[in-house]
């Protein structure tokens, strides 16, 4: 048992780097880009280190089914860490896009396998409460990372919003080697190179089109390497992503949840602010701390979702959440553009709970419907749907606000005088008006389609099991779960 709280432990604090890294690194960024120059890459940093870790998560779930949860696990954290390393000597800002993406390469393995190795070590009622404690490793970092970038940044001293993870994630490295054992496990066959590259050139390629909002030949390519990898799957005798797993109904409608929420919340989440500030009027502190009830929520409902999934089931609690998430973009579709923040709030809190537990339901019931042997790529599936989701939401809705902000005759630089208070005190009510209207309108648009994907994910849910929570897979593995 000591060595089980140890592990979980350190894997969390695993975690807590790349759940920080998010929000530090979002913070100083700005500051990074004046000091390095090169601001036309400023979107790049982030984005770099997004699609290497959304490429890199079901590859290195797969390779922890392979050849174990602790040295992936080892591999991946040293990767991290050397890119943090990198990232924090970097001298342009170039330099700083390409490491940025070798610490994404390490992030790929630290969400899924550490929730793997979770899986493994507690029984599942034990991992329902357990596993809620890892959503609150991401509400702590959401309010530590903007106030340590803050005052790092504040000091001149950048770098170490990099350097900071070498130490936590040095301890994390010794606790996992020494302490964690789990069942020897013998790979057969050779690792399939073709297989996760096509993967891998996939989604990058697939991303990058999204992140450019390029809908033509970068989309067009992806979809042919997707064809060309599920061909080369199926016909390979040790696939890196074996396509059999989706014949489990469970994988299938996790998959589809998670890719369809991830649409309809991260494709929405971006322009939570944009209303607050550019129709409402208000600051960009104001339009920021919006979100803060939202990530409170979350953390919440996945701290408490555990013990509602072994009172009510997978089925009524995913149901649940998704229908909290689809009431917040409902009550988001019919907000005056006049209203307090308060009821936009209240919106976010709503999408929060609801994500909370979708996230949660859809984690646990994967891992309890696949063998040791699979719950590695199962888990990662998950999170990597969940990303495919959010990236194409990002992309698809923000185009369709786009297009209706044109369709009423309004570019969207012309909204620049919304977002500047200066600018926005000098515009006079014949032009502040329509356009506070037609951003609203766009808005809208955005927040209703959201809502329809909220519908579909319930449609998605059927395949859940109604009944109590079983662990058909079996209970927890290894010598550290003893």
């Amino acid at each position: 048992m000591e060595q089980r709280r140890v592990v979980t432990v350190a894997v969390m604090l695993g975690m807590f780097l790349a759940a920080l890294d998010t929000t530090i690194v979002a913070t100083a960024l700005p500051t990074i880009a004046r000091v390095l120059g090169g601001l036309e890459l400023y979107a790049w940093v982030v984005a770099s280190y997004s699609l290497a870790l959304t490429a890199a998560t079901p590859v290195f779930g797969g390779l922890a089914d392979r050849y174990g949860r602790r040295p992936v696990y080892l591999l991946g954290v040293a990767i991290f860490l050397g890119g943090s390393a990198l990232c924090g000597a970097a001298r342009s800002m170039p330099e700083l896009v390409v490491f940025r993406a070798v610490q994404g390469v390490g992030g790929g393995a630290l969400l899924p396998v550490a929730i793997t190795i979770v899986g493994d070590l507690f029984s599942l009622e034990e991992r329902a409460r357990v596993q809620g404690l890892f959503s609150g490793v991401w509400g702590v970092a959401s309010v530590v990372g903007p106030l340590l970038g803050g005052f790092l940044v504040d000091r001149g001293a950048w770098r170490w919003i990099f350097y900071a993870n070498l130490p936590l994630g040095l301890v994390t490295l010794w606790v996992v080697a020494r302490k964690y054992r789990e069942p020897p496990v013998r790979a057969e066959g050779p690792v399939d190179v073709v297989g996760a590259a096509l993967l891998v050139a996939c989604v990058v390629v697939g991303l990058w089109s999204l992140e450019r909002a390029s809908f033509g030949p970068g989309l067009a390519l992806s979809g042919l390497l997707a064809a060309a990898f599920v061909v080369w799957e199926s016909r390979s005798s040790h696939p890196v992503v074996p396509l059999r797993l989706f014949r489990n109904r469970l994988v299938s409608a996790a998959s589809v949840t998670g890719f369809l929420v991830g649409a309809a919340l991260f494709g929405s989440l971006y322009y939570v602010p944009l209303f607050v500030q550019g129709v409402q009027g208000r600051g960009p502190t104001e339009a920021g701390a919006v979100l803060t009830p939202l990530m409170l929520a979350w953390t919440a409902a996945s701290s408490l979702g555990g013990r509602l999934v072994l009172r009510f089931g997978f089925q009524r609690v995913a149901l649940a959440g998704v229908g909290l998430l689809g009431a917040g973009f409902a009550v988001l579709v019919g907000m005056p553009t006049d209203a307090s923040a308060g009821p936009v709030r209240w919106a976010t809190a709503l999408l929060g709970t609801g994500m909370g537990l979708v996230v949660l339901v859809t984690v646990l019931a994967v891992q309890s419907s696949v063998p040791y042997t699979e719950r590695g790529l199962a888990t990662s599936l998950t999170l990597f749907f969940r990303s495919i989701g959010g990236a194409v939401g990002v992309s698809v809705l923000g185009s369709l606000m786009v297009r209706r902000l044109r369709a009423a005759g309004v570019e969207v630089g012309q909204l620049r005088g919304l977002l500047d208070p200066v600018e926005r005190m000098a515009l006079g009510p014949e032009v502040l008006e329509p356009l506070r209207v037609h951003l609203a309108a766009g808005l809208e648009a955005v927040f209703t389609a959201s809502l329809v994907l909220s519908g579909l994910a319930l449609l998605s849910l059927r395949a859940f099991p109604a009944g109590p929570v079983s662990e058909s897979a079996g209970g927890p593995v290894g010598e550290a779960a003893d």
